[in-house]
């Protein structure tokens, strides 16, 4: 196996990244299924941090049945119920939502370029000039816009790459 194919550039949560999470103001997180190359199906899981409520709940709200849900770290049932998922007898793995750096972010588009390619070819988008492709995350969501010229095709980053 090539270290492309399990390449995952995202920070793995442990409980001083929560207390540093909290030391910063971002006391509401998001906490959703998250798939990725490599990592188990229903045991691995993103979490995105907010200062605001609102915006954890708006987050929240985009989210589909039973993919995941807001939680408060100033809420002490809460906080121990995360601390319990993090460790390692759980099973689960937690990712912070966004990758390390940008170094790392340069690293992920490298890893799977031969990928993405595929996946362009296989939607048939026509090439103006060159193609253009930006990662984001959205609700706790990876995603890959792919631009050339004036088109353009969002897609979940995972189902271009698995």
């Amino acid at each position: 196996m090539t270290d492309s194919l399990f390449y995952n550039p995202f920070l793995r949560i442990k409980e001083d990244t929560l207390k540093k999470l909290m030391g910063v103001g971002k006391t509401f997180v998001v906490i959703q299924r998250f798939q990725w190359p490599g990592q188990p199906l229903q045991k691995t899981f993103l979490l995105s941090a907010y200062a605001n409520e609102q915006e954890a709940h708006y987050h929240e709200q985009e989210l589909r049945p039973n993919e995941g849900k807001a939680q408060n770290l100033l809420d002490l049932n809460q906080y121990q119920g995360i601390v319990k998922l993090l460790k390692n007898e759980s099973g689960i793995t937690m990712f912070f939502n966004g990758t390390i750096d940008a170094r790392h972010e340069k690293r992920l588009q490298k890893a799977y370029v031969k990928s993405v390619s595929a996946y362009i070819h296989h939607i048939r988008m026509k090439k103006e000039d060159h193609y253009d492709v930006r990662i984001f995350v959205e609700h706790g969501r990876l995603k890959a816009e792919i631009t050339s010229g004036e088109q353009s095709h969002t897609a979940l980053f995972y189902d271009m790459i698995k």
